[in-house]
């Protein structure tokens, strides 16, 4: 019996099971980059400011749907000044693309995503349990990215993880 169990940890059969590819962290970390990448093309394209769809919506859908705490911080903390918070988003977009295509700064890159995600998620009134929420599948996807050193994959990320190691950023 403790051959079997030794065979099954140490056989690359017994492997596949307990480990997932590094590989896997790369596709994950693509796919986020170009979700955000396009996203915020459509707000830099545009012909009109990008605040004013985000202030419609906030003040359309988002004081319909929104938790009550959260339409009360929209209403004295984003909509005064929706302005400043559509550029702030439009940065955040970029830079969180941008990092996680490149694989550069991907840990920082990821939780500015995951914020994002779940400023977006609380906006629309989702929780994270919604079978309609898109918004919980890419916090989670970040998460992972976060939490996997994603862009040590075939990223900026593992020049620089291999040169200064104790630095968490990569």
């Amino acid at each position: 019996m403790n051959d079997r169990k030794s065979e099954t940890t140490h056989s690359p059969e017994g492997r596949s099971f307990r480990f997932v590819p590094r590989a896997l962290l790369l596709i994950l970390r693509l796919h986020l980059g170009v979700i955000l990448i396009i996203t915020v093309l459509g707000k830099i394209t545009r012909t009109e400011p990008f605040s004013v769809e985000m202030l419609g919506f906030l003040q359309g859908y988002s004081m319909k749907n929104a938790s009550a705490p959260y339409q009360y911080f929209l209403q004295h903390a984003i909509i005064p000044h929706a302005t400043l918070f559509s550029y702030l988003v439009i940065v955040g977009e970029l830079t969180a693309g941008l990092s996680l295509l490149l694989g550069l700064g991907t840990r920082v890159g990821s939780a500015i995503s995951m914020f994002l995600f779940l400023n977006f998620l609380f906006a629309k009134g989702r929780l994270f349990w919604s079978p309609d929420s898109e918004d919980a599948v890419v916090f989670f996807s970040a998460l992972v990215c976060l939490m996997g050193a994603a862009g040590r994959v075939w990223g900026i990320d593992a020049y620089l993880a291999r040169h200064w190691p104790r630095i968490i950023l990569w």
